[in-house]
C-alpha cells in the first residue's frame, strides 16, 4: 500500500477542529514555556498561543513515540524555541518554520543562536497556520496536510541533527554542542556539511516527489529534507483527528512503503 498517493480531495484541514482551535484560544503561554524550562528548552514565544500550542503537542508527540519505541530516531534535544517577527530576521527563510543546523545569528541585535534551535513566524491563530500549509500541501508540495506537520517538520530536523552528532560526536566552536555530544570519532560537523551537499538522482527523485511532494526533491539539503518529509509523513497519519495524539506506530507504516523508497530512506542513516 503506497501511503502517501496525493488525494487531491483530501480535507486540507486534516487534524484541525474546533475543540483543538478552542484549546489553543485558552493556551497559558507562561505556563507552557514553565514546563519545556523544566525539560531545559528555553522557549520564547512572544505571547503567541498557536506557537506554545502546537510545540506543546508535538513534543508530547516525540516523547510518547521515544517511550514506546525506544528508538534513537524520533530522540530530540532542543536548546531553544523562537518566535519570530519577519523584519527583525537577519535573511529571509524559505517557510515560516525553520531549525538552525549550526549556531548562527537569525534576528538583528540578537547574539547566535545554538544548533538545533527552532524558529516560528508568529501566527495569530491556528487556522492560519493551517491555511499556509493547504496553499503549500494544494500545490503537491508538502508530504501532509496536518496542520502539525510543519512543526513535526522542523522537531524532526533537530532529530537528524541530534542522530548526526550522538554518533559522530561534534568538532566545531560552539561550546553548547561540543558540550552535549562527547564522541572519540569527533568528525560530526564535516559529516553534516556532507550531507548538506548530498543529493539523489533523477530517478530517486520521480520516487520522492512521488510520496513525499515537490518540497523533498530541492537539493539543498535534501537529505535533511527527505528524512523530515518522510516521518512527517508518517507520524501524521498516525495521529487522532479527535485530538492530534499519536494512536499508531510510524515504523509500521514506514514498512508498508515499497522496496524503491526504503532504499531512498535508507541511504538516510549513514
Amino acid at each position: 500500500m503506497r501511503i502517501n498517493k496525493f488525494n487531491k480531495n483530501l480535507n486540507f484541514t486534516s487534524g484541525l477542529n474546533l475543540k483543538l482551535v478552542r484549546q489553543c484560544k485558552h493556551t497559558d503561554v507562561q505556563d507552557i514555556q514553565s514546563q519545556l524550562l523544566q525539560k531545559n528548552i528555553i522557549a520564547d514565544f512572544d505571547s503567541t498561543k498557536p506557537a506554545a500550542f502546537v510545540s506543546r503537542k508535538v513534543l508530547q508527540i516525540f516523547e510518547e513515540l521515544k517511550k514506546k519505541l525506544k528508538s534513537h530516531i524520533f530522540d530530540i534535544s532542543i536548546p531553544r524555541i523562537q518566535v519570530y517577527l519577519k523584519e527583525n530576521m537577519i535573511f529571509q527563510p524559505k517557510g515560516y518554520c525553520f531549525c538552525v543546523p549550526e549556531t548562527q545569528q537569525i534576528l538583528k541585535k540578537e547574539l547566535p543562536f545554538e544548533t538545533g534551535s527552532i524558529f516560528f513566524e508568529k501566527e495569530n491563530s491556528l487556522e492560519e497556520v493551517n491555511q499556509k500549509l493547504d496553499e503549500s500541501f494544494q500545490k503537491q508540495e508538502r508530504s501532509s496536510s496536518h496542520f502539525l506537520a510543519p512543526f513535526v517538520h522542523e522537531f524532526l530536523h533537530n532529530s537528524y541533527i541530534n542522530y548526526i552528532y550522538k554518533k559522530y560526536g561534534y568538532e566545531g566552536l560552539c561550546p553548547y554542542t561540543a558540550e552535549k555530544y562527547h564522541n572519540a570519532k569527533n568528525c560530526g560537523l564535516s559529516i553534516m556539511k556532507i550531507l548538506q551537499t548530498l543529493k539523489f538522482n533523477e530517478s530517486e527523485n520521480s520516487i520522492i516527489r512521488e510520496h513525499l511532494g515537490q518540497y523533498a526533491t530541492t537539493p539543498q539539503n535534501q537529505y535533511h529534507e527527505v528524512f523530515a518529509e518522510t516521518f512527517t509523513k508518517l507520524i501524521c497519519n498516525c495521529l487522532s483527528e479527535k485530538d492530534s495524539t499519536l494512536t499508531s506506530n510510524p515504523i509500521d507504516e514506514l514498512k508498508k512503503l515499497p522496496k524503491e523508497f526504503l532504499l531512498i530512506i535508507q541511504k538516510l542513516f549513514i
